[in-house]
């Protein structure tokens, strides 16, 4: 059973991209938007076999993610007990899954 606004001509699927994770980009959001399948699909970028960002969500998995996110925490409770049914797609070799947090994270972006 899918979500009533993807059955009415609405999205099926949404990807998550953090933006304090600039070394990020289009090659890797392309990968694992190419890795969907239908309003089922889990899938997630990989580095070195590391699940990271984007994730993509399909429709059908909306409900559960808003259930289970906490505060900074997000959908990782969900992922991790929805492991079986997540598709991880390399990105290593066209992203770099660096965080911006701290003043002295900037150096990631020289």
């Amino acid at each position: 059973e899918g979500d009533a606004r993807a059955e009415e001509g609405g999205a099926r699927a949404v990807l998550v991209l953090l933006v304090d994770q600039p070394g990020i980009g289009p090659q890797a959001v392309a990968r694992v938007l190419a890795a969907y399948g239908g309003e089922s699909s889990l899938v997630s970028a990989a580095y070195d076999g590391e699940r990271g960002h984007p994730v993509l969500f399909g429709a059908r998995h909306w409900a559960g993610v808003a259930a289970t996110a906490t505060g900074d925490r997000g959908a990782r409770a969900y992922l991790g007990e929805h492991r079986e049914a997540l598709t991880l797609v390399e990105c290593g070799d066209v992203a770099r899954p660096f965080d911006i947090d701290t003043p002295e994270d900037l150096a990631h972006l020289e």
